[in-house]
């Protein structure tokens, strides 16, 4: 998390503000017990309002994902009540995700783990498994949208989140110019060797080089669910034009309705990233 220092006129509900963050996740972040009470030179935590895995606090690694039938199973990783809102929105925006991590289980436990309510309502894993966490129709804070354009968190509200199991951007390890490594320990652990070529992907984007690749029975299942929930609630089973679908650009999708991902709505995201095979999802 981000750390920010108490200075002289601050108050809770302006630094809420300016980091774009609910007052409530901040007070929880911080078990502040009497908001009355900031002091000048305060250490307090910044929590995320995104489910990245990388933004949260990390947990320990989870064991191997068991091999299962393409279905959507709404019991392994349903969240409790209190870890995201239940009330209802009219949703017309589909938003895909990567969870910076290596399985569901270790992005529901990244959840649960947090005093915010920040998920997705589904997670599929690395063999295709479909997770529901909550309903569909219910929302919980995952895009992380601060500003103007974040009004209400009305993305949030409208859209449902999903995320896909997988590490997201590598780079190149400081001292072995041919090891690949993934974000924990900053970009310190070792994913794979440069010649394990079926491991990665290159390609360049926002400042990363390679990426962890989709196996194609998580790509299948990603395609399957967004065509289920584009029927269930009448989404447009479309992708914003090809100039849009890689830019932040909030002019541009503030009002688009459809299939987009993380990085129309962050400029600091990577996700989804040039390694999933976008065109597929709406052919």
């Amino acid at each position: 998390m981000l750390e920010y220092i108490v200075q002289p006129g601050n108050s809770l509900s302006g630094i809420a503000k300016k980091f774009g963050i609910p007052l409530s996740a901040l007070i929880a972040a911080n078990q502040i017990t009497d908001p009355n009470q900031l002091k000048v030179g305060q250490k307090l935590l910044i929590p995320s309002v995104t489910t990245d895995q990388a933004t949260l606090p990390p947990t320990p690694p989870p064991p191997a994902p068991l091999p299962s039938a393409l279905a959507i199973d709404r019991k392994k990783f349903a969240l409790a009540p209190g870890q995201f809102f239940a009330q209802d929105f009219p949703k017309d925006l589909l938003v895909l995700h990567f969870t910076a991590g290596q399985s569901a289980r270790s992005a529901y436990d990244t959840w649960r783990g947090t005093p915010l309510q920040v998920a997705t309502a589904y997670i599929v894993d690395t063999d295709g498994s479909i997770y529901e966490c909550f309903s569909p129709g219910a929302w919980a804070y995952h895009l992380g949208v601060t500003g103007a354009a974040s009004a209400n968190w009305k993305h949030d509200k409208r859209s449902i989140g999903i995320e896909i199991a997988n590490p997201g951007p590598l780079v190149i390890d400081k001292t072995n110019p041919q090891q690949l490594n993934w974000w924990p320990g900053n970009f310190t652990s070792k994913w794979c060797t440069l010649a394990e070529t079926t491991r990665y992907a290159t390609a360049p984007y926002r400042g990363f080089s390679h990426f962890a690749p989709f196996p194609t029975g998580q790509t299948d299942a990603v395609i399957a669910l967004v065509d289920h929930l584009c029927q269930a609630f009448s989404i447009p089973k479309v992708l914003a034009p090809a100039a849009q679908q890689t830019e932040f650009d909030m002019t541009f999708f503030n009002t688009f309705k459809g299939i987009a991902t993380h990085q129309n709505f962050r400029k600091d995201k990577t996700d989804i990233g040039p390694a999933f095979p976008l065109a597929k999802v709406a052919p």
